[in-house]
């Protein structure tokens, strides 16, 4: 029964940030995080993450104007590698 809980919240929280571009994490974690350790909560959080972009990909990313997302994505590919990385300093 938590298995299906799990996956109704998380398709119900992939479609409303959909129209909104942001909240997945802050939706998903404290759900996941009732049913699992903070570490697999936070994991499992970035496995939907990865399969909604994917999911937002092939619906609209033929739609994507090329200057754009090379003007924002190319600089936050960077940042998240950035931020990822500090992480790791941070937590060691």
């Amino acid at each position: 029964m938590e298995y299906l809980l799990i996956c109704i919240t998380s398709f119900i929280a992939s479609g409303l940030t959909f129209f909104s571009g942001f909240g997945l994490g802050t939706l998903l974690v404290p759900v996941f995080a009732l049913f699992f350790p903070i570490d697999i909560a936070i994991a499992l959080t970035a496995v939907v993450h990865f399969l909604n972009n994917l999911f937002k990909l092939t619906l609209i990313g033929r739609h994507a104007q090329l200057p754009v997302v090379l003007k924002f994505g190319l600089p936050s590919m960077v940042a998240a590698f950035a931020g990822a990385g500090l992480l790791v300093l941070i937590s060691e």
